[in-house]
């Protein structure tokens, strides 16, 4: 193969790429580190000069396929395949848990952040109420604070783009003291109701959080980090999806609790402030 034929073949296969991955040339672009006049001159057609290493190697690992594949140098190397879908599972301690969440966060850099957290998502959560959630391990509070202040900074970045799903009886339980809500001081869940609240309005439309009924859908604990993988939570562990057609499966399922969500991002603030009068009058 002549140096044309394996950039004609390159290019191909980033028209490709870029077709799956669903963002525009200028998200794409911004994802690998170049602004996109430097991508239309990797696509132009009238050229054969192939990107440096560097970025042929973040194309490969950002959206899961091989440089063989990616130059035009083997047909069977591409990592999304019908018939093989690669997970893994990855364990992490309480010190390293939020590191490693960063680190596929920042990978994904650019790219949709859709998440279903295992109780609050951590970007609202005060320090106060991660007491609760973590049992009081002191060890594991603090390094959970550390990371909800990062993500808190990984929000007000803007390329951000984070979408939230959570059953709305969770919050329900939160605003009652109910379930595992019951042993929380009353004046911590009436801040941290008031914290939710200020943050949703803060946040949007950078944020966007949905609330599902609970006892009709089901909504497991996962974040999916743009097309590049699905960390499903087991409770100290982590399943996670990298091949290309199980993150896709995983973005399907999460996008059908987005049609199924009874209060949408715009109505969730006036939703709770409903929810918390409704119980007080009551």
């Amino acid at each position: 193969m002549d140096k044309r034929d394996l950039h004609r073949a390159f290019q191909e296969r980033l028209h490709d790429i870029i077709a799956a991955s669903g963002q525009s040339k200028g998200d794409f672009a911004h994802g690998l580190g170049i602004d996109r006049s430097a991508l239309s001159q990797i696509l132009d057609t009238g050229s054969v000069r192939l990107p440096r290493v560097e970025t042929l190697a973040k194309m490969a690992q950002m959206h899961n396929v091989s440089l063989d594949w990616l130059l035009g140098l083997s047909e069977s190397g591409q990592k999304d395949t019908e018939v093989k879908s690669q997970f893994e599972l990855e364990q992490a301690p309480p010190e390293k848990d939020a590191s490693l969440l960063s680190h596929w966060r920042m990978q994904a850099l650019g790219q949709k952040i859709r998440y279903i957290p295992f109780q609050l998502p951590d970007i609202f959560c005060l320090p106060e109420v991660f007491k609760y959630q973590m049992g009081f391990d002191a060890e594991r509070i603090r390094h959970v604070t550390q990371a909800a202040e990062d993500n808190v900074s990984y929000v007000e970045r803007p390329d951000t783009d984070m979408e939230i799903i959570m059953p709305l009886q969770r919050l329900q339980s939160l605003i009652a003291g109910k379930d595992v809500w019951d042993a929380v001081p009353a004046s911590i869940r009436a801040r941290q109701i008031c914290h939710i609240e200020r943050l949703i309005d803060e946040f949007y439309p950078t944020v966007r959080l949905f609330l599902v009924d609970g006892l009709k859908n089901y909504a497991a604990p996962v974040t999916i980090f743009g097309n590049m993988r699905a960390a499903f939570y087991l409770g100290g562990k982590y399943m996670v999806l990298t091949g290309g057609q199980s993150v896709k499966q995983t973005m399907g399922y999460f996008d059908d609790l987005i049609r199924a969500a009874v209060v949408h991002p715009h109505e969730v603030s006036a939703w709770i402030k409903n929810a918390r009068a409704g119980l007080e009058q009551g």
